[in-house]
């Protein structure tokens, strides 16, 4: 009975490896992913929040992850002040990777897993350090965009959410998160 358990154990991971390893070699968005990682690194080396913060805007949808952050409040941010939130959130990415950017150090990303549906991808990749980071895209028309990444277990996006809805809470008014945004 042993040596059947064995050779059945054998059997299922022959079976899953190549399947893992055929996904994440056949993955759309591997090169996406990689250049953004390449980015990221730069941006790690270089040790400034300004240049996470280009790196976040050239990859990401710094317009989607500003809106979804404020919730429940989003029809309290006024349309004449969009384009100074949506700066201001940028800005505040290029910290939060920059105060985070260890996890980005590490040179090329590999590519471990590529999963999805409906113009949705997620691509778990793993850096030289043995760090994971996991992304979450966006397809549209042959080109990726950065929903989300998750390092260290902590996605990005709802740990924006978390930090401006409390902060509106706390403050009272959006424009308190604006105060706080420029601090």
């Amino acid at each position: 009975m042993r040596n059947f358990l064995a050779a059945l154990f054998a059997i299922v991971l022959a079976t899953l490896g190549p399947s893992v390893a055929a996904r994440a070699d056949s993955c759309p968005a591997a090169g996406f992913v990689r250049s953004a990682g390449q980015a990221y690194d730069r941006a790690a080396a270089a040790g400034s929040s300004a240049a996470f913060a280009a790196a976040a805007d050239r990859y990401s949808d710094i317009r989607a992850l500003s809106l979804f952050a404020l919730g429940n409040h989003r029809s309290d941010l006024p349309k004449a002040r969009e384009s100074e939130y949506f700066r201001l959130t940028r800005d505040f990415i290029g910290g939060i990777l920059k105060d985070h950017g260890e996890g980005f150090r590490g040179g090329d990303l590999q590519v471990l897993d590529c999963t999805g549906s409906g113009g949705i991808l997620t691509v778990t990749t793993r850096a030289t350090n043995g760090d994971k980071i996991v992304f979450r895209l966006a397809s549209r028309g042959g080109s990726f965009t950065v929903k989300d990444v998750n390092m260290k277990g902590v996605w990005l996006a709802q740990q924006m959410r978390s930090t401006f809805v409390g902060t509106i809470k706390r403050t009272g008014s959006i424009d308190g998160l604006f105060k706080w945004l420029r601090s």
